[in-house]
């Protein structure tokens, strides 16, 4: 995936494997002069560094260029409506370590990211790092221009607040803000070695929602709301209320909160998902039926996509995507119901990354935004990079 900033294509390069100024610019397909001056920009910036001689292949060797900000941290969070995950990932997207806490939304922003402040502080001063910039996941159609969540169904009092600025100014750093499973998307393109050019991830949660790759782009739409599958009106869901205030979306029957609606109403006494997957593990016939019954409903939407968009992959993550049997009625239902031609090779399977592909995906697009700024404060002065 090419970012369009040169800046972060090399450093990426180079931070997968120290390499010579002329391998780089052969792997890039550009002039060692243009790689030359990038490279010296970089380390100008004091992320690269040369050291030892590469072996020789036949003429004069080059210096290997490796990472030498080793102790520049991204912080990455991914949040959902009750629980919310914290990484840290170095230049190279690696995430170094993560952790889940509960966060209740309906506090909101301001309250929610003083919280996740101050998780971010306490983590950098437990695992070490010096912190660059942070990237958001957020359950809800995002601006990406602005920032800001635009009527996020189940985040109230969330809509135009420009959750980087408030990040920002909680940790002095750049910030940016997408949506939770246009991230997934990205970070499971990025990592999987085997990624369709064209795919499509579903983040199965509390709610359901789709991150979609066209091309090895994030395709976020004309107004940012691609993929917002979760409240697609269905038949099955009949009038059932949805949070977003409409009726009979796909969200009343096929997301973890549906799950668990359904199955409290019929004398099982789960408090969330994550409850309703123990069940499942431990064979609860009522459990498994119900959760298999919201994976044929995701099937039967996905199918209609699947006909009109034709991608190679569909990955399933979130907390569903744990569920076999989740997994299993999603595809059954894509093979059943879709032409055989937009099916042929069709793979339908758990996300590679599991739960943290949203934190890649953000760490990924913090470190392109943190390459973008004029300047940066940290043990350094960052000169514009573009």
């Amino acid at each position: 995936m090419s970012t369009g900033n040169l800046a972060v294509d090399v450093l990426r390069s180079i931070a997968a494997q120290p390499i010579t100024r002329s391998a780089l610019a052969r792997e890039m397909g550009l002039a060692p002069s243009t790689i030359s001056t990038k490279v010296n920009d970089l380390m100008k910036a004091g992320l690269v560094e040369e050291g030892g001689m590469a072996p020789s292949q036949g003429g004069r060797p080059g210096r290997l260029l490796s990472i030498s900000y080793r102790t520049g941290r991204i912080a990455v969070i991914d949040m959902g409506v009750k629980h919310a995950k914290l990484g840290l990932a170095d230049l190279s997207r690696t995430i170094l370590c993560n952790e889940s806490f509960e966060v209740d939304v309906e506090q909101g922003p301001i309250a929610t990211v003083e919280l996740l402040a101050a998780k971010v502080r306490a983590m950098l001063e437990r695992e070490g790092g010096e912190l660059l910039s942070v990237g958001i996941c957020l359950p809800g159609p995002i601006d990406v221009i602005r920032r800001v969540a635009v009527a996020p169904s189940r985040m109230p009092g969330w809509h135009n607040q420009d959750v980087g600025a408030l990040l920002e100014e909680a940790l002095g750093v750049p910030a940016i803000t997408d949506n939770d499973a246009n991230l997934a998307a990205l970070g499971e393109y990025l990592t999987r070695p085997d990624a369709a050019a064209n795919s499509i991830t579903v983040l199965a949660g509390t709610g359901v929602g789709t991150g979609i790759i066209v091309g090895g782009e994030l395709y976020r739409g004309s107004s940012y709301a691609s993929g917002d599958i979760t409240h697609t009106k269905v038949e099955a869901a009949a009038d059932r209320m949805c949070s977003c205030g409409n009726r009979g979306c796909l969200e009343t029957i096929a997301s973890g909160a549906a799950i668990v609606s359904d199955l409290v109403k019929i004398g099982t006494q789960v408090n969330d998902i994550f409850e309703v997957l123990n069940l499942v593990r431990d064979g609860d016939p009522t459990a498994n039926g119900v959760v298999r019954e919201a994976g044929r409903q995701l099937g039967l939407a996905l199918s209609t996509v699947v006909n009109f968009f034709n991608p190679g992959d569909i990955y399933l993550t979130g907390a569903l995507s744990g569920a076999s049997v989740y997994v299993a009625a999603v595809r059954s239902q894509l093979y059943e119901r879709c032409l055989p031609l937009a099916t042929a090779g069709l793979r339908v399977e758990a996300a590679y990354e599991g739960s943290e592909s949203g934190l890649v995906g953000a760490a990924e697009l913090a470190i392109i935004h943190l390459l973008s700024q004029p300047t940066l404060n940290v043990r350094f002065s960052m000169p514009v990079i573009e």
